[in-house]
């Protein structure tokens, strides 16, 4: 199947504001990838850049951003020197804040490293599309060093402590599971009157994405986490294989990149 020279994506023209319009297809890089999308998962965060996170630039230096989501499919082409391939992968990108990068698109650039592949057989492309920026941010808090560092999967937990674990990181696309990492997580106030010396510490997913980004504040790029999550992926293969791992649950919904909102 030859790679068209423009697509259809969904573009920011200024806050509260999208419109699906023609552009180029992205150009490859060394160490990217390019996908065409199977399914894609919304999350809050979607709607919430259209409406305010990804305000406009001033006019005289403004270009509009792809919207955000988070997940893609098919990797229809590989880094400059590999071949064409059809593997089926995901993962999540930062959208609705750089030019050209965003899912809500037929194709989309990204990192090679930072996409997994889908055992073949396990997940359907709509409940791989599931796992995405609120699973790594599970991910991120659970088992990083910097943060809660907890041993990683399989060294010390079996299938069903993993599954509970992940899912339980409270993030919004994971509020409905139940798991032992639940009981810990509280609002500020009651963490802190549970114990004076509970630490709060937040911590951004897109900090692993390899690319300086704003919301209020600069967060500049981050090598340690981005390792850390490219060398969590290399187990995320062997995890959804033995069901340590399991997708939320999907309410598939048909809709064009028109509809994308309506949800």
């Amino acid at each position: 199947m030859a790679i068209p020279e423009t697509i259809r994506a969904v573009v920011i023209k200024e806050v509260g504001v999208a419109s699906v319009d023609e552009i180029p297809i992205p150009k490859l890089e060394d160490n990217k990838v390019l996908n065409q999308f199977k399914a894609v998962a919304q999350n809050p965060t979607d709607w919430k850049h259209r409406d305010g996170f990804a305000t406009p630039l001033p006019r005289s230096w403004h270009n509009p951003r792809l919207q955000l989501l988070r997940h893609r499919r098919r990797r229809r082409s590989l880094r400059n020197d590999i071949r064409e391939s059809s593997n089926q992968v995901a993962g999540f990108v930062q959208g609705g804040h750089f030019k050209n990068r965003g899912a809500f698109a037929e194709y989309l650039k990204t990192l090679a490293d930072l996409v997994w592949f889908v055992p073949e057989g396990t997940l359907s492309h709509e409940e791989a599309a599931t796992l995405g920026c609120g699973f790594w941010t599970a991910v991120q808090a659970l088992f990083h060093p910097t943060r809660l560092g907890l041993t990683e999967p399989p060294a010390k937990y079996n299938s069903p402590d993993v599954h509970d674990q992940i899912l339980a990181a409270g993030s919004s696309a994971h509020s409905t599971p139940k798991g032992k990492v639940i009981t810990i997580l509280r609002p500020k106030d009651e963490a802190v009157a549970y114990n004076p010396n509970v630490t709060i510490q937040p911590t951004l997913i897109y900090s692993s994405l390899g690319r300086e980004f704003s919301f209020e504040e600069v967060f500049p790029v981050s090598k340690e986490d981005r390792d850390h999550m490219a060398a969590f992926l290399t187990k995320v293969l062997k995890l959804v294989k033995t069901g340590a791992i399991k997708p939320n649950r999907v309410k598939l919904v048909w809709m064009g990149l028109r509809e994308v909102w309506r949800i």
